[in-house]
């Protein structure tokens, strides 16, 4: 009898152990929209906002830059107006003749009433031959601005790849955490049956079940921590593909509970290239200063801050501007004893004028000044970003070696826990072990490969870091 009870426990621990291998492998949540990494990456850059306010922005630079290009072109004005005049009566002139005797001795000049109305139509041209290259430098600037917006939205861009990429392997780490879990909990059930089934045959104790009883709790509370830490990751990963209102499930016990999404990006899969290569720092780091955004920003800094220079210098040149007027009136102020109402008479002028703001030179000099003391400064800022690059980027490569490594070391457990089982279900056959050795040897085992699916998952987000730290993605 007591050989047959023994072999029913054997049976139904070696059962609990099969459905938990069984279930290893899968996702507590099946019914969710499979999702990829990649799809979750595009998802992002498809919705993400921030990515529109930085296309936003770089628009509006562009039509900025456009405007400037516009305003080398001559200043065009057109006018029309008219007028009203009061009534003003002929006028009469006379004068002693100064040719006398030689002619009347008076001679009279007689003029025409004025006219009544004054109608006017003016083009007027303004054109900057030489304004100490504002125009020019203030173009230059617009174009740089609209470049450095242009490379903001590839920073943006990155930015989010990345923490999309590290959201999604931390809901991946969080389903599995909250399987191995569930399967604790199931483990701790079945643990505390088989103490309630020796207790009612007198091979357990009273306090044998209430421990039993106290693991089973603690094992509920872990099982709902990690339901609340998956919900919230998934809540985080749809935030980021612009899906926050996905619905989440609360419930702990639910195990075929649905989810917003199956993840189908598995932590052994190659997703990042530079996973599997070997790193060489001197070629990373190269490309990083030649790629990465930061850089080109801090180069474009230096640029503007040059033409900032030069259009400073603006002040210390004359002006020369070309002026021109053509006016079409009735009555033309240019054109005496105009009598006829409807005659419309044209004038032009062309002219040259020369300037300088004598009492502008020290604000001129002050500023040219100030902006080569600014372009100092942003060549530091860009030796220090620069500095910030490398670092970073030693720092990534340093993360992706460690755990490579903790992989391979975490990995040896899985034999030696696996062995540990073994042994176990062999002492419970000889009856040298008790039920519950051999599940916390089971359990042991489902906490050893869930490390090295926590180790491949670290080294999945470390990838990702030295991709985003490297510039190694192709970004449109």
């Amino acid at each position: 009898m007591q050989n047959f009870l023994r072999g029913r426990r054997a049976r139904i621990v070696a059962a609990c152990f099969t459905a938990l291998a069984a279930g290893l492998g899968s996702f507590l949540w099946a019914q969710g929209a499979p999702l990829s990494l990649d799809d979750a990456v595009r998802r992002a850059l498809e919705k993400d906002l921030g990515v529109q306010s930085s296309s936003w922005d770089w628009l509006i630079a562009s039509e900025k830059a456009d405007a400037a290009k516009w305003r080398q072109l001559p200043g065009l004005s057109f006018s029309a107006g008219y007028q009203r005049l009061s009534d003003l009566p002929p006028m009469s002139l006379e004068m002693a003749n100064p040719f006398a005797p030689i002619g009347p001795a008076q001679i009279n000049f007689a003029f025409p009433a004025s006219l009544d109305n004054y109608t006017s139509f003016a083009l007027n041209m303004q054109y900057p031959v030489f304004a100490g290259f504002r125009i020019k430098e203030a173009m230059a600037l617009a174009q740089l601005q609209a470049q450095s917006k242009l490379v903001g939205i590839e920073m943006v861009k990155r930015s989010l790849m990345f923490e999309v990429r590290r959201a999604y392997w931390e809901a991946v780490r969080a389903t599995y955490n909250r399987q191995t879990l569930q399967k604790n909990l199931e483990l701790m059930k079945a643990n505390s049956q088989l103490t309630a089934h020796q207790v009612n045959q007198g091979t357990a104790t009273r306090a044998d079940q209430l421990a039993a009883d106290i693991r089973y709790n603690q094992a509920d509370l872990d099982l709902g921590d990690a339901v609340s830490l998956q919900n919230r990751s998934f809540l985080v990963l749809a935030s980021l593909i612009g899906e926050a209102s996905v619905p989440l499930s609360l419930a702990p016990q639910a195990a075929d509970a649905p989810a917003p999404y199956t993840l189908t990006t598995q932590p052994t899969d190659a997703v990042v290239p530079v996973a599997d290569q070997p790193t060489a720092e001197g070629d990373l780091v190269s490309r990083a200063l030649a790629g990465r955004p930061e850089t080109r920003v801090s180069s474009l800094s230096i640029q503007m801050a040059e033409h900032g220079i030069k259009q400073a210098q603006a002040g210390l040149y004359p002006t020369v501007t070309l002026l021109g007027n053509y006016t079409l009136a009735d009555p033309n102020q240019r054109v005496p004893f105009q009598t006829d109402p409807t005659i419309f008479t044209g004038t032009w002028a062309l002219g040259l004028q020369l300037s300088y703001d004598i009492g502008g030179v020290p604000g001129s000099l002050a500023e040219c000044a100030a902006q080569e003391q600014a372009l100092k400064k942003t060549r530091t800022d860009a030796e220090k970003q620069r500095n910030a690059v490398v670092l970073d980027v030693r720092t990534c490569i340093i993360g992706v070696e460690r755990t490579r490594r903790d992989i391979a070391l975490t990995q040896g457990t899985v034999d030696q826990a696996a062995e540990n089982l073994r042994v176990a279900q062999q002492r419970l056959s000889a009856g040298t072990a008790n039920d519950l050795d051999v599940l916390t040897a089971q359990f042991n085992l489902l906490r050893a490969n869930f490390a090295v699916t926590n180790r491949q998952i670290d080294a999945q987000i470390a990838a990702a870091d030295l991709a985003r730290a490297v510039a190694l993605d192709q970004v449109r």
